[in-house]
């Protein structure tokens, strides 16, 4: 993170010889309903990511001949109820990305605090997006390592390569090594096709957790998605595979062996000044001492004010076997900038 920031510094000080591009960004979502889980109490309170993540950017960028562009960017979310930044206090500022880069004819080189392939594709390729209320975000990245992925779906001291289209096809590639509670080795990489009205995505990682205090664990998963905008109505459909293997010494047994599977499918539908937004999520977490079912739907209206405001109303029915049934509902503005 100290070297994206020093990066970034260096890029911004360069205005005093050269000019170059630069701008501000960001999302205020501000919403107010109750927000509940599956066998957690909910409570009714303002939110600050129902339909997107609320959050403030800054990148900039100098060109130089022949396509090759230094640039750099810092985000960090924000958290309207609790008056800070970040999505949880145990966040660094900049909470969001956080990195340097290189544009190229060859392709596009990043360093710093990214965002991970995995949620990438788990984000574009369902009907609510990155919102806190999406059934595959919330059981791949809210849901616990048995059920979702280990690590963040932020990776900090994260490598990353993006090669330039080539008819419709992109490739990325990215590797980080963690610190902290989630220390270890991370890398993954993902295919993205956009072919006229159909896209598609493959993205994989492993990820080799070892906090020298629990058993060292590997963890393989990879996702499939794809979307089909038909005009009258968009769909969506995402598979997710996780599998968790203990890495114990032969002398001890973990018993931590779980595999996972993630299956869901939404659609986006023009209704009247809006759109109505509905996904579906279904989970199973199978192990030697774990078996879970876990099913979510959501669902949005979301009308465009303008083409900066949007304002809607949205709801999630979060059901886990043997625990009590979580509903949410909440209303809100979502403000780009």
């Amino acid at each position: 993170m100290r070297g994206a920031l020093a990066g970034l510094s260096l890029l911004l000080c360069s205005t005093a010889y050269a000019q170059f591009d630069y701008d501000y960004y960001g999302i205020a979502d501000v919403s107010y309903g109750h927000i509940a889980q599956a066998g957690i109490r909910g409570e009714t309170r303002l939110n600050s990511n129902s339909l997107s993540p609320s959050f403030v950017g800054v990148t900039g960028s100098y060109g130089f001949d022949g396509g090759w562009t230094v640039a750099g960017a810092a985000e960090t979310f924000l958290r309207f109820q609790d008056r800070k930044t970040g999505r949880r206090d145990s966040d660094p500022m900049l909470s969001r990305n956080a990195f340097v880069s290189l544009r190229s004819p060859y392709g596009n080189l990043r360093y710093g605090r990214l965002q991970s392939l995995l949620f990438d594709t788990t984000n574009r390729f369902n009907a609510l997006g990155n919102s806190i209320f999406s059934p595959p975000i919330r059981a791949l990245f809210f849901s616990g390592n048995l059920e979702g992925v280990q690590g963040d779906f932020y990776w900090d001291r994260a490598f990353a390569y993006t090669s330039p289209n080539f008819e419709g096809g992109t490739l990325n590639l990215m590797y980080a090594t963690q610190k902290g509670l989630k220390r270890g080795k991370y890398s993954s990489g993902s295919l993205v096709w956009a072919i006229g009205l159909l896209g598609v995505e493959f993205a994989a990682q492993d990820v080799r957790v070892d906090d020298g205090v629990n058993d060292p664990t590997k963890e393989n998963a990879w996702q499939l998605g794809a979307n089909y905008n038909f005009g009258f109505m968009k769909l969506f459909a995402l598979y997710s595979r996780t599998s968790d293997r203990c890495l114990a010494s032969p002398d001890r047994n973990c018993g931590n062996h779980v595999r996972s599977d993630n299956r869901s499918v939404g659609a986006s539908v023009p209704a009247g000044p809006g759109n109505i937004l509905f996904q579906y999520g279904y989970s199973k977490a199978e192990g030697e001492a774990i078996e879970r079912r876990h099913t979510i739907t959501s669902a949005a209206y979301v009308y465009s004010y303008d083409s900066n405001i949007d304002i809607y109303v949205i709801g999630m029915d979060d059901r886990v076997q043997d625990l009590t049934v979580g509903q949410s509902a909440a209303a809100g503005v979502r403000v780009k900038f």
